[in-house]
């Protein structure tokens, strides 16, 4: 086990609050928000596991400079566990790192999403959150990570592509028969815009044609300096130093714990749960 996992292991089992955070669109910040929900919970001194699963590009361990041994890819193929691959990324936060440049997990399939699922949910009782960054689009294997998960953060920018393909996600999801909370948080709002209006009119579209209610989290401010500290890899640590950005994502938070009960519903498992739901892909 890596630095801090020794301790939570000897802990009674807890019940944990699995939340992934999608998008219908690339490049709208997935990976930021992730990041920061986990520096907000983890100063909450919540145990927090981020897992990249924005599988064939995962990038959390390059933005914060991280040097990586083992990722996701390396569970799903056998050559370590999960427990050796989860690396400490600070106090109550620990990252099982994605796989990125690997031109064979492009090809998904649904035996690797058994397989790492199957060995997360050893782990995943020692944690208060799990937080999934997934792909973005409508594919299955993102779809397969959103269906699993308790509740959904869909990321999405003020751009109609964005707000459209945003859209689209939770439509797929609802069709699957999603029962979790869906979230809706606006990412790189500019200051010449009005916060929170597409996210209201996402949330109206949602409740009109799907007789479905989503949450709206709140809105991050756009900050030119993020890719900025992207490109020198030190993002976690611009990030801890940023006042606004640290006081928006606690907002969103404080919505986030508002919405639901502050321990997640570990029952059924978040395996059994994917099992389910692979069940009922390959019936159909």
């Amino acid at each position: 086990m890596k630095s801090g996992q020794a301790d939570r292991a000897e802990r009674r089992l807890r019940k944990t609050r699995v939340i992934a955070v999608s998008s219908g669109k690339g490049g709208v910040g997935k990976t930021l928000v992730s990041l920061g929900l986990g520096m907000v919970l983890a100063n909450m001194k919540k145990d927090v596991l981020l897992v990249d699963a924005d599988l064939g590009t995962a990038n959390v361990n390059v933005v914060l400079g991280i040097p990586v041994e083992y990722n996701l890819w390396d569970v799903v193929k056998g050559r370590t566990d999960v427990d050796n691959a989860i690396m400490a990324i600070e106090d109550h936060l620990d990252l099982l790192p994605g796989v990125s440049g690997v031109y064979e997990a492009t090809f998904w399939r649904m035996r690797d999403t058994e397989k790492l699922w199957r060995e997360l949910d050893a782990v995943l009782s020692r944690y208060d959150y799990a937080i999934i960054d997934t792909g973005s689009g409508i594919g299955n294997t993102v779809v397969q990570f959103c269906l699993a998960a308790d509740e959904v953060i869909v990321v999405f920018t003020p751009e109609a592509t964005s707000i459209t393909d945003a859209y689209a996600l939770i439509k797929t999801l609802h069709k699957e028969g999603y029962e979790g909370n869906i979230y809706a948080l606006e990412n790189m709002v500019r200051k010449t815009q009005s916060d929170l209006v597409l996210a209201v009119s996402l949330k109206s579209m949602v409740q009109r044609f799907f007789n479905r209610e989503i949450e709206v989290l709140g809105a991050i401010p756009f900050d030119p300096q993020i890719s900025k500290q992207v490109r020198y890899q030190e993002l976690g640590k611009y990030l801890k130093g940023s006042d606004e950005f640290m006081f928006n994502m606690r907002t969103v938070v404080k919505n986030l714990l508002k919405s639901g009960e502050d321990m997640g519903s570990y029952e059924p498992s978040f395996w059994s749960k994917l099992r389910n739901f692979l069940g009922r892909t390959m019936r159909g």
